[in-house]
């Protein structure tokens, strides 16, 4: 999970029912008995690793979704499903996620499930009462959207929540949305990844999640790596700081790799058009 001051209007990054009766993870019990089966060859997740997980957070004290995974959670509680639901790609101690989030994964196997909590000093810090003002609303005359309790505006290049309107003023509170809070956590570990054509695969479509990762040519020696752009990726915007990410990332999670090549071709009868 990425740090993320306000909540999102719906759900993403982004197979468990958390919403009213959450899974129970696996007993100390059955943990064991997994061990016991495959004593010594159990792979579990370590600071580096890439590893796709699926997971649910919400803010304890209210049960709000704030993220998931999850296409059931999320139409469960009726938010826009339209977007991409899938297992994400973690990699602890890179800060894809929030820090505290990122240390749960350590030590935890595929298939294994956990649900945590992280407090308000691991996540997005305490609420500040200093970052709440009240404003004449004659001064908000040029903020764009009705002014109602609950709305966020944009003052001063800030963003804040309307909190109250009274007398002519109004309460807008300027904390991060999540400050305060603590996040009730579920997560699964669904895939370790150990294959670099697996790894190279998952850092692009983390990247480029718009283009089907298939579409991409993908050529792995000892000490480079050749990606072949397709078409409608070479379109995107943004591509440019995209790759260059990309390079570094692979260049940094596949070992030996020294060199990122990407082969963007146009043919004759694209040039034309």
């Amino acid at each position: 999970m990425e740090d993320r001051p306000t909540a999102p209007s719906k759900a993403t990054l982004n197979k468990e029912v958390l919403i009213e009766n959450p899974p129970s993870p696996m007993s100390e019990e059955q943990r064991g008995e997994v061990a016991e089966r495959v004593e010594g060859a159990v792979e579990l997740v370590k600071e580096g690793d890439l590893v796709l997980i699926d997971y649910v957070i919400k803010v304890k004290e209210t049960g709000e979704l704030i993220e998931t995974t999850i296409r059931d959670v999320a139409e469960k509680e009726g938010l826009e499903v339209s977007s991409r639901f899938e297992p994400k790609l973690a990699i602890p101690g890179r800060g894809y996620m929030l820090k505290a989030f990122e240390e749960q994964l350590i030590g935890m196997a595929a298939g294994e499930e956990k649900r945590f909590e992280i407090p308000p000093e691991k996540a997005f810090g305490p609420r500040d009462p200093s970052k709440v003002r009240v404003i004449p609303i004659r001064r908000l005359k040029d903020v764009e959207g009705p002014i109602t309790v609950g709305s966020r505006i944009i003052v001063d290049g800030k963003e804040g929540i309307v909190r109250s309107i009274g007398s002519g003023r109004v309460q807008v509170d300027f904390n991060p949305y999540l400050a305060g809070k603590t996040l009730d956590c579920y997560v699964k570990v669904v895939k370790i990844l150990s294959d670099k054509n697996e790894k190279i695969k998952a850092l692009i479509h983390n990247r480029i999640p718009d283009v089907d990762v298939e579409k991409f040519g993908i050529t792995v020696t000892e000490s480079s790596v050749t990606i072949e752009v397709p078409e409608e990726a070479m379109l995107l915007p943004g591509i440019q700081v995209a790759k260059r990410a990309l390079a570094r990332e692979i260049m940094e999670h596949i070992n030996s790799v020294e060199k990122v090549v990407f082969i963007e071709t146009i043919r004759k009868e694209q040039a034309r058009s």
